[in-house]
């Protein structure tokens, strides 16, 4: 993550506020205390434009979605490869339970560590957010979106979600209803789980720029506290 401190509270980026005195000297006129306001503003807006450019583009990397789905395909396999497992040890007989142990073996090198690089990479998506999203209510200013939005990455991210979390809930559903094996059920369940952790950060992300893209209201915003 950016070793950058978070971002001011709102009050900084009020261009109604009075400049830092120890940053700028006391001005003689109006005129130079107006322009010290809009030099202050404008070098938060760009420090802040700065951060949401390459937080977002960390939140959102394709190589992120890539890995999620790999991990979740790995999962996928050793949870196959334990209901394998668990019938041949269930046969009883000395070459199925040997069988059975190797598939058991096998579904936990492949399951485990997948699972703790997903744990792992959702603990950084948290942090990530709660920065980008304090980056992102310091301030409104619509006229940069477009140096730090990323609709591409957002929709790499949205739709192929969407469809693995309505199919795998869609097939949940009907598995529970019917006569389904528990293996088609895991299977289904880890699939919605995964799309619902990429809608997450989808709709997370959205919910910023139309915030951004959302005329401030008339009464101050109370300052968001930074985590």
């Amino acid at each position: 993550m950016s070793a950058r401190p978070l971002p001011p509270s709102d009050a900084h980026m009020d261009p109604d506020a009075a400049p830092d005195a120890d940053a700028h000297a006391v001005p003689d006129t109006a005129a130079d205390a107006d322009a010290a306001r809009d030099a202050d503003r404008a070098d938060l807006l760009a420090e802040r434009t700065e951060e949401l450019r390459e937080l977002t583009a960390r939140y959102l990397a394709r190589r992120r979605a890539l890995l999620l789905w790999l991990a979740t395909g790995l999962v996928a396999a050793g949870w196959a490869a334990a209901w394998a497992g668990w019938r041949y040890v269930a046969a009883g007989d000395v070459v199925s339970v040997a069988l059975g142990v190797f598939l058991l073996a096998l579904a936990a090198g492949l399951a485990v560590p997948s699972a703790l690089a997903v744990a792992s990479g959702a603990r950084d998506d948290l942090e990530a957010r709660e920065r980008l999203r304090a980056w992102a209510r310091s301030a409104r200013d619509r006229d940069t979106l477009a140096r730090w939005h990323s609709p591409g990455r957002a929709l790499f991210w949205l739709l192929p979600s969407l469809v693995l979390c309505c199919f795998g809930s869609a097939s949940a559903a009907v598995t529970a209803a019917g006569d389904g094996s528990a293996l088609t059920l895991g299977l289904a369940v880890l699939l919605a789980g995964t799309g619902a952790l990429g809608m997450v950060k989808a709709v997370g992300y959205y919910r910023l720029v139309s915030r951004e893209l959302t005329p401030a209201p008339e009464v101050d915003e109370p300052p968001h506290e930074l985590p």
